[in-house]
């Protein structure tokens, strides 16, 4: 309290010894440097709003923008939002939606699939638009919530479709004079791996985690062996598609991966010297084929009007051509049994009860 009052009076007298002309220069710099202050900060707060409409500008340029078309997006989440090709659209004969799931990368997709989409459009007499999807789950929901009305989809997601929300197998592609195909099992060609139980702690590809030939397939064997398989691996990598997981193999990126084998057929056609860098350490036992899907809602004219042109698309020149670019005979109903033993095995891998 005493240095208290000592500092008060000791800034009293040091006032009171100060002329008026000295007290009013006091107080015009103190209004000088607050005003200097408050000049600063707004020049900083204009700076930092200019950059960031720059970066904004940057981000958001037309030229970036244009690479993601609204056309070629769907959404899932509300309802109120407009499908690729609206709804009103595909009831008056104008459009067809059709999914595609990446069995192979999006970019050999559209190259594989455009044709075909095309094909099935003109003989509709409908405006056809493929919906690529990232996730075999994520064509799988254009199916369950109608926001396409048919999809090439793999075999696993099928089953599960079908068990979920009853989706339909309308048709299944003859390849080779079969309607099935099998997954492999590639690894390096320098890997000492002599079977799957050989790849324990090492690291494997798969295109999807419900792909009946990148997953289930090896999943039913480290079953079988009394494995499990989530605990397996030293980590499972998720590739996106068939092609990708077979590159991984071939770059060393993986230690090795299952692939769908009319895929890996393909690619060692297109390129033979696939076989000088991959070595199939096991094969499964032929599978059910991946089917052409459909909502059982689907309108049923709209459902019997795509089977005629599926069924019928190997008996024109243009149909034939194009099924051959992508190595099939002919589109079949398919038998009743044919994904029997899939739903079996998948319900063990599932838990299903």
């Amino acid at each position: 309290m005493i240095w208290t009052e000592t500092v008060f009076k000791a800034e009293t007298n040091f006032m009171a010894q100060q002329t008026p002309s000295q007290l009013s220069a006091g107080r015009n710099n103190g209004r000088l440097r607050r005003t200097a202050k408050i000049s600063l900060g707004i020049l900083l707060l204009i700076g930092a709003s200019v950059a960031s409409y720059q970066v904004l500008k940057e981000i958001f340029a037309p030229g970036r923008i244009s690479r993601f078309p609204v056309r070629d997006r769907i959404s899932l989440e509300e309802p109120n939002i407009k499908d690729a090709i609206p709804a009103d659209m595909t009831k008056n004969g104008q459009g067809i939606r059709i999914g595609v799931a990446p069995v192979v990368s999006p970019e050999k997709s559209m190259e594989m699939y455009q044709p075909f989409i095309e094909y099935v459009g003109r003989k509709l007499g409908r405006r056809a638009t493929a919906l690529y999807r990232q996730t075999y789950s994520e064509t799988n929901d254009l199916v369950r919530y109608q926001r396409c009305e048919v999809a090439i989809v793999c075999t696993y997601p099928f089953i599960r479709g079908e068990k979920e929300f009853g989706m339909q197998a309308l048709v299944v592609p003859q390849i080779n004079g079969e309607t099935t195909y099998q997954s492999i099992i590639l690894v390096p060609v320098a890997s000492p791996a002599k079977t799957l139980l050989d790849l324990r702690g090492k690291r494997f590809a798969s295109a999807d985690f419900i792909s009946t030939t990148g997953w289930l397939f090896p999943a039913m064997v480290l079953m079988d062996a009394g494995e499990n398989p989530n605990k397996f691996f030293g980590e499972h990598v998720i590739t996106g598609s068939h092609d990708r997981s077979l590159q991984a193999v071939v770059d060393g990126f993986v230690d090795g991966a299952a692939v769908h084998g009319i895929v890996y057929d393909q690619i060692v056609s297109e390129d033979p010297s696939t076989l000088g860098k991959v070595r199939v350490l096991a094969k499964s036992t032929p599978f059910g084929i991946p089917p052409i899907v459909a909502h059982p809602d689907l309108d049923p004219q709209l459902k019997q009007d795509i089977l005629s042109v599926l069924l019928r698309m190997h008996q024109d020149a243009e149909g034939k051509s194009i099924l051959a670019k992508l190595h099939i005979d002919r589109f079949v109903i398919p038998d009743a049994n044919l994904f029997a033993p899939l739903r079996l095995a998948i319900g063990r891998l599932e838990k299903w009860r």
